[in-house]
């Protein structure tokens, strides 16, 4: 039987093992690494698992990874030379002419006498000598090891299986000066996710704008922006040319009589996902042929697997859905996008 390594955050471990289940459902899991971060037992190959995610994406996992091999450490410098025996053995499993990354995960508090990026320079540069192609930034293929506290696993899997590319899912970027607030990291990662190119001067639509995090974010990218919601913005948005602020609720902006037809259509208001709901069905008329629209389901704890389902349901009542994901910046809420629906 072959293992895998799930990452999910905390509060959607029910919906993630649920979602393990329909991918094979005799699976079960063997025991937490740590709070976030299980080992799973497959009836099924990895391979299998892997494809049937990439054909039914899932919600609520955010990251997976083989596990081919195992190998006890001791949280000291000689665990490096252990590492690098094990990828060795793993060579048989890299894919020819496909570039790689190392991408390693430490668990726990363990007092350990190295850092991750000293596994991972290590391993590199020895994978590198062996003749293949690193790329850290964008990889073909991962080798994945994740150490906990006195055992280490290790897989070696393309990156499009493991659901992300970054470690864990852990997609991390760097604060920028002049950022308005941490939830432009949910644009951000969105963007990447679903491969959304925003095209220079778009018409753009952000619902709840306010402090005007995502307005920042779209007007970078070159937008037009329509900022909508009663609360004052950030004063450095004041000096942008290509920005409206609407000082209004959603509803109040829809009863305007001449609207334009937009090109990105978001909302992150802090919201009842119902009212959220029935909101993005009247903003469906305002989006262009082949417009995108990303909306941030705010969840309670409870059910969030059938309350995610019973939105998307509804959702699809207006709209195309393109996608749906508990990102790693999104906390109890799950991010989707939507397109026009044909007609």
């Amino acid at each position: 039987m072959s293992e895998l390594i799930i990452t999910l955050k905390h509060d959607s471990i029910s919906a993630g093992l649920n979602e393990c289940l329909r991918a094979d459902e005799a699976c079960k899991l063997k025991y937490w690494l740590d709070q976030e971060v299980g080992l799973i037992q497959l009836n099924k190959e990895f391979n299998q698992v892997a494809r049937y995610f990439q054909d039914h994406p899932p919600v609520f996992i955010q990251h997976i990874c083989p596990v081919q091999q195992r190998v006890a450490i001791k949280g000291k410098q000689e665990d490096i030379e252990v590492l690098l025996g094990q990828c060795q053995q793993l060579q048989t499993r890299f894919v020819k002419e496909k570039s790689f990354s190392v991408q390693t995960r430490m668990l726990g508090k363990g007092n350990r006498s190295y850092k991750r990026f000293e596994v991972n320079q290590a391993i590199a540069e020895m994978i590198k000598n062996l003749g293949w192609e690193l790329n850290v930034s964008r990889p073909e293929q991962i080798i994945s090891i994740v150490i906990a506290e006195d055992v280490a696993y290790l897989g070696v899997s393309m990156a499009e299986q493991n659901l992300s590319d970054w470690a864990g899912g852990q997609h991390r970027f760097a604060t920028e000066k002049g950022q308005i607030s941490r939830a432009e990291f949910k644009l951000l990662e969105a963007l990447d996710v679903f491969q959304i190119e925003i095209q220079p001067d778009s018409m753009a639509l952000d619902l709840g704008a306010a402090p005007g995090g995502w307005t920042r974010i779209l007007l970078k990218k070159g937008c037009r922006v329509y900022a909508v919601d009663p609360a004052l913005l950030d004063p450095s948005l004041q000096e942008v040319k290509q920005f409206t602020h609407f000082r209004q609720t959603a509803q109040d902006f829809l009863k305007q009589k001449k609207l334009p037809l937009f090109d990105l259509i978001v909302n992150d208001m802090k919201m009842d996902v119902n009212e959220s709901i029935r909101l993005m069905g009247k903003m469906h008329r305002l989006l262009q042929s082949d417009g995108i629209a990303i909306m941030t389901l705010k969840l309670q704890k409870k059910q969030l697997q059938k309350v995610t389902n019973q939105a998307i349901k509804r959702l699809a009542s207006w709209y195309k859905i393109i996608g749906a994901r508990q990102l790693f910046h999104n906390r109890s809420e799950v991010t989707v996008v939507l397109g026009k629906k044909d007609k």
